[in-house]
């Protein structure tokens, strides 16, 4: 009887809900939904029936009650009658005729019920369930190429004067190039995403990015989402928290390529590594987060290791990074932030010249800085809308000669500044002009210390955001390059299609 009762009170509920929030929601969309309208009426009249015959249901399960303990109080006057006779003829309190026909009734109402809840059901939003629900995305990027010089721009990146001797040899012998591309029709890569809140403790995510050639795990992280006094903690393979530029992945840059002295000085895809990351978010009124990384130290341009002989063996961590990020409260239209680095990693090299191995073990120490402003003009699609960057690394590359224990040392830097301008929705266009090597200063083996030029670059960017889930990007580029050869001039552009499949997570700031 009492369940009888919670279910009829719950669905009265339910009919008052819809009666109030879903039928007048139906009436503002097409006549389909006006049908939706009629059944719910048509329901609550039945609801509306089954509560009056349920009443008079209970009316007379009350009056047998009263019969039956009147009945009971008198045949116990006379004699005690054996404890069985309650039990046959009661169920939980009610004759077992009527319990039958209670029965009969809860069936028929449980398959209302379920019919209302079928309904609602297929109205209202999903609730994500946590460790089971996940989010998945597909990035494909694909681009036509075309560049003026005869060997190609890949080649001119890989030879900037003060920076090229860095790259390991092939097998064959060969200089080791990245990121070459062809004239011509290319797929820089296939990015598949996936990320799930997996308890109340943690969320994780990874990107993995697929090429003709190999597949690579970009990141794997686990994230904590429940530690107290703002601090998070993360752990896998990590995109680090330093710059501007560093954590986000090629989909989102706001140019085709990244600047030069993230190409130098972090490698294709920033400074990535194994370790962990704690970030403390400062409770002001004003956003203010301090971050301190450690990672295993397995990176080419940064933290390269051998760790075989003739070099000394180190365990890791051999790379640790902080950073600051402060953006001071400002108005709803207007957002700045600025940032500080620094990184500090072992490094190990190993050097043919000449028919000659050269072997050299120190450390990378990098400064940064960097800065974004943010207007928002409130209008559709990023109209009006302007953001205006900049980034600036020194690196100082303090390394000892194994072989007769002089010392190698590098002072070098680069920066970038960009703006870019929504003239109209979905429509931005973009300049960014970049310097590497404004100092660059160069201690080699055999000649000593040597200064180099600056190698400087120029682009221009106009984009069509088509919807969320497409952009189309044409770039021209002009470059003059400080090279072994002398300094080289050439041209480029690009034109890029990029799609996004599924569900992404929202971009930082």
């Amino acid at each position: 009887m009492l369940k009888m009762t919670q279910r009829l009170a719950f669905l009265s509920i339910v009919v008052a809900f819809t009666t109030i929030i879903i039928i007048p929601m139906a009436r503002a969309q097409d006549s389909s939904n006006q049908e939706l309208a009629q059944v719910l009426r048509e329901l609550s009249q039945q609801i509306q029936d089954i509560k009056k015959e349920h009443a008079a249901a209970l009316q007379t399960m009350q009056r047998e009650i009263d019969a039956l303990k009147a009945q009971l109080q008198q045949q116990a006057a006379q004699t005690t009658l054996p404890s069985t006779v309650t039990t046959v003829t009661t169920v939980t309190g009610v004759p077992a005729a009527a319990a039958i026909s209670t029965a009969s009734r809860d069936d028929d109402e449980q398959e209302l019920y379920a019919a209302i809840k079928s309904s609602a059901a297929a109205m209202l939003p999903a609730t994500p369930v946590p460790g089971v629900d996940l989010d998945a995305s597909v990035i494909i990027d694909g681009f036509y190429h075309y560049d003026s010089h005869k060997l190609g721009v890949s080649h001119l990146k890989n030879s900037l004067a003060g920076f090229s001797h860095a790259h390991d040899q092939d097998d064959a012998g060969h200089d080791h190039e990245h990121s070459v591309i062809e004239d011509g029709f290319n797929l820089r890569h296939l990015e598949l995403g996936l990320s799930a809140a997996v308890d109340p403790y943690f969320t994780a995510w990874t990107t993995l990015a697929f090429d003709d050639h190999a597949s690579e795990v970009e990141e794997a992280v686990i994230q904590s989402s429940s530690l107290p006094w703002g601090l998070t903690l993360s752990a896998g393979k990590i995109k680090s928290g330093i710059g501007r530029m560093n954590h986000q992945h090629s989909h989102n840059w706001d140019f085709f390529d990244q600047p030069l002295v993230y190409d130098a000085l972090f490698g294709d895809h920033g400074l990535t590594d194994k370790g962990l990351q704690l970030t403390w978010l400062a409770p002001t009124p004003f956003h203010f987060l301090i971050g301190a990384e450690a990672f295993q130290g397995n990176h080419e341009t940064v933290a390269n290791y051998l760790g075989s002989d003739p070099f000394p063996r180190h365990n890791g961590p051999r790379l640790l990074t902080s950073f600051l990020k402060f953006g001071p409260q400002l108005d709803e239209q207007h957002a700045l932030q600025f940032g500080l680095s620094y990184v500090q990693g072992r490094h190990q090299e190993e050097e043919d010249h000449d028919g000659h191995t050269h072997y050299f073990n120190g450390y990378n120490r990098i400064y940064g800085a960097d800065v974004v402003y943010k207007y928002d003009a409130k209008r559709p699609h990023g109209h009006g809308d302007v953001v205006l960057q900049g980034e600036f690394f020194h690196r100082q590359r303090d390394l000892e000669l194994l072989n007769n224990g002089q010392d190698y040392n590098n002072s070098q830097d680069g920066y970038y500044l960009q703006a870019l301008y929504g003239f109209k929705p979905r429509w931005r266009v973009g300049a960014r002009w970049e310097q590497l090597g404004v100092t660059n200063d160069v201690h080699d083996v055999h000649d000593g210390k040597l200064s180099y030029c600056a190698s400087n670059r120029a682009s221009a960017m106009l984009d069509w955001k088509l919807s969320e889930f497409s952009l189309l990007r044409m770039q021209t580029t002009n470059g003059n390059f400080a090279t072994a050869h002398g300094r080289e001039d050439f041209w480029e552009f690009i034109m890029q299609l990029q799609i996004s499949i599924g569900k992404h997570a929202a971009h930082d700031f």
